[in-house]
C-alpha cells in the first residue's frame, strides 16, 4: 500500500446545489447551501476517543476534498485540519465518512457516489498526519464504516442507482481494508431505491449494529404528472444484526431472509401519501435505537419533526414541532436514560431554503414529549444546517457533541464561504470551528 502525508487544510467547507427541480415558485434548485457536513446518510463523521480525549472528525473542504480535523477536549483547541485526497467535482454527495478502530487506526472513506469509495488508513494510531491507502470499493454510495467484530471493518452503502431494485449493500474487511470481500445484498425492493442510515453500539464484542430506512418512488397518479415528486421517500423500516451484520432481524427478534423485500421488512411508520426523509438514529442507555426523521410534503417544503423510540419490543412515537424545508437536517443527543436533546435547524432563515438557526429540542421523559430547550443561534444572516453528533458523544465533557456547517442556502448565493461550527451544552453558545 501506498503511503503519503496529507497536505494541511483549513476549516472552511464546501457549498453544494442539488435537484435541480422547480417545486417551488423562484427556487431553481431544491436544495442548495452550506455542506460541508452533508448528508444524513454520512456517518459517522465524528468520533470521539475516550482514551485521548480527542474528538476526530471529517467534512467536505472549500475545495471539496476529503479534510480530517481533531478537538482536544483537555485543551480545548482544534489541530489544523489535514486534507487527504481530492474530489473529481463539487459534489458533496462525495463527503468523507470516518472509523477508529479499538487499536486506534484513523479510517476514512470518501469520493463516492455512485463511483469508487477510495479507502485510506492511517498510519499511526490516533494520528492524522501519515496514511496509506487501502483497496477502493466499487459502485458506492454513502459508506457507513463500522468494527462490530475486533478487527473486522463492516461496511454498509447505496450500491447501484437510484431506480435500481438492489439498492442497500454490505462489504466487510478482515485485514485492514487491504481487501474486501464479495458485497452481500441488504435490502431489495422492487423498482425502488432505499436510503438508509445506521448506528452501531460501542464497548465489548460482538457490537449490534442497527438500519433504519425509507423507500423512494410512489405517490398519487397526479404527482406522478409532476415534479412534486423528486425524490420522495416513504415509511420507516427496521432491522439489526448482533453477529457483525451476517445474520439480521425484526425488532421482535424475528430473522430475516436476505436480502429483504418490501414484503417482508418491518415498517415501523407509515407516512401514507407524504414523505420520510431520515435524519438521524442513535442508541439510548440501554442500547435501544432512537430514530430522527422528517414527515414532510414536497409540494410544500412543509416538514414534521418526529421521534421513534424503541421501548421493550413496541416503537413509541412523538412530535417535535414544524419547519419549512425536508433538507433541514437535524441530530439526536442521549445524555442519559431521559434526558434526550435535538439540535436542529427548525427556525428558518431564508424561508423554504434548507437550514436555518439552530434550535434545541429537548425531553426530559425519554422523548415522551418535547419542549423548546434554547436557541442556539439567533438572527443568523444565513443558514446553519447539516447537524452531525459524534459517535461516543455520551462519554466526553459535553463542549464537542454536534458539529454542523454554516453558509448562504440561497441560489445563486451571494458568497459561497462555509463556516463550521460545533456545540456542546457545557458551552454558552456555539463555537466557530478554527485549528
Amino acid at each position: 500500500m501506498d503511503t503519503f502525508e496529507g497536505r494541511p487544510g483549513a476549516y472552511r467547507g464546501v457549498w453544494y446545489c442539488c435537484g435541480q427541480a422547480t417545486l417551488l415558485p423562484g427556487k431553481t434548485y431544491v436544495y442548495s447551501g452550506p455542506m460541508a457536513t452533508y448528508s444524513a446518510w454520512h456517518r459517522p463523521m465524528a468520533v470521539y476517543v475516550p482514551e485521548k480525549e480527542k474528538t476526530f472528525f471529517v467534512f467536505g473542504d472549500a475545495n471539496n476534498a476529503p479534510a480530517i480535523g481533531c478537538y482536544d477536549h483537555q485543551t480545548a483547541r482544534f489541530q489544523q485540519p489535514i486534507v487527504l485526497g481530492n474530489n473529481p467535482d463539487g459534489d458533496a454527495h462525495r463527503n468523507p465518512t470516518l472509523l477508529i478502530d479499538h487499536e486506534g487506526y484513523l479510517y476514512v472513506f470518501y469520493g463516492a457516489h455512485g463511483r469508487t469509495t477510495r479507502t485510506l488508513r492511517s498510519k499511526h494510531p490516533y494520528d492524522m498526519s501519515e496514511w496509506t491507502t487501502c483497496a477502493d470499493i466499487l459502485d458506492t454510495t454513502y459508506p457507513q464504516p463500522w468494527e462490530l467484530l475486533p478487527g473486522e471493518m463492516f461496511v454498509s452503502y447505496r450500491g447501484g442507482g437510484a431506480r435500481e431494485g438492489t439498492w442497500w449493500r454490505i462489504r466487510k474487511s478482515i485485514d485492514k481494508g487491504q481487501s474486501w470481500e464479495e458485497p452481500k445484498d441488504l435490502v431489495a425492493f422492487d423498482q425502488c431505491a432505499v436510503y438508509g442510515v445506521t448506528i452501531a453500539a460501542s464497548g465489548t464484542f460482538p457490537r449490534r449494529v442497527h438500519f433504519t430506512w425509507s423507500r423512494l418512488g410512489g405517490g398519487t397518479e397526479e404527482e406522478k404528472k409532476t415534479k412534486h415528486l423528486w425524490a420522495r421517500r416513504y415509511n420507516v423500516y427496521y432491522a439489526y444484526s448482533d453477529d457483525g451484520g451476517t445474520t439480521w432481524r425484526k425488532s421482535d427478534g424475528t430473522p430475516y431472509t436476505l436480502p429483504i423485500t418490501e414484503d417482508t421488512a418491518e415498517k415501523i411508520y407509515d407516512c401514507g401519501q407524504r414523505g420520510v426523509w431520515l435524519k438521524d438514529i442513535q442508541l439510548d442507555p440501554a442500547g435501544n435505537p432512537c430514530i430522527l426523521f422528517l414527515d414532510a410534503d414536497p409540494a410544500t417544503y412543509e416538514s414534521q419533526w418526529k421521534f421513534l423510540r424503541q421501548t421493550d419490543k413496541t416503537w413509541q412515537l412523538s412530535e417535535l414541532t414544524t419547519s419549512d424545508h425536508m433538507y433541514d437536517d437535524g441530530g439526536i443527543v442521549i445524555l442519559h436514560n431521559q434526558d434526550f436533546r435535538v439540535y436542529a435547524p427548525t427556525t428558518n432563515v431564508q424561508p423554504h431554503e434548507d437550514g436555518g438557526d439552530i434550535e434545541e429540542w429537548q425531553s426530559v421523559d425519554g422523548g415522551k414529549t418535547w419542549h423548546h430547550g434554547k436557541s442556539l443561534t439567533r438572527g443568523s444572516r444565513y443558514s446553519h444546517n447539516n447537524v452531525k453528533v459524534a459517535f461516543n458523544h455520551q462519554q466526553s465533557n459535553g463542549d464537542f457533541r454536534v458539529f454542523w456547517s454554516y453558509g448562504d442556502s440561497l441560489f445563486p448565493p451571494e458568497q459561497t464561504e462555509v463556516l463550521l461550527y460545533c456545540y456542546g451544552e457545557t458551552l454558552i453558545a456555539p463555537r466557530q470551528i478554527e485549528g
